[in-house]
């Protein structure tokens, strides 16, 4: 991820989270914990912003898998587990690149892409299982 794009998500980090947290507890992806949805959101967009603008983590395949492991198994599943969290991911991205240019969505696309390809394998995985 490029430095630039680092700054502006830095700068822009609270607003983003605050944003994400408002629309991601009003889509109910968080909802039957034992803490309240809000801040189980918080502490998940907080966690996966400080991933995004870590260049070194969020480009190894392996962390952000542990990340996306995590992350698949705390959402509420409202209906099929890999398409609410892929929602989330999709909700989560168009927040991030909200205040940013669009040369900069490239390094933000492909950690997303990166995202969206482990949840899926994950899904997979889990489904040749339960055969």
């Amino acid at each position: 991820m490029n430095l630039k794009t680092v700054r502006d998500l830095t700068r822009y980090r609270q607003r983003i989270i605050d944003e994400a947290v408002a629309v991601l507890t009003a889509k109910d992806f968080f909802s039957g914990f034992d803490r309240p949805a809000e801040s189980v959101a918080r502490a998940v967009c907080e966690g996966l912003l400080d991933l995004l603008t870590d260049p070194d983590r969020s480009s190894d395949p392996r962390t952000v898998e542990m990340f996306m492991e995590h992350l698949y198994n705390l959402i509420r599943k409202k209906s099929l587990k890999v398409d609410t969290t892929l929602e989330f991911l999709d909700t989560f991205e168009e927040i991030v690149k909200r205040p940013l240019d669009n040369v900069e969505d490239r390094d933000i696309d492909a950690f997303f892409s990166l995202c969206r390809s482990i949840i899926r394998q994950r899904h997979k995985e889990l489904a040749r299982k339960l055969r």
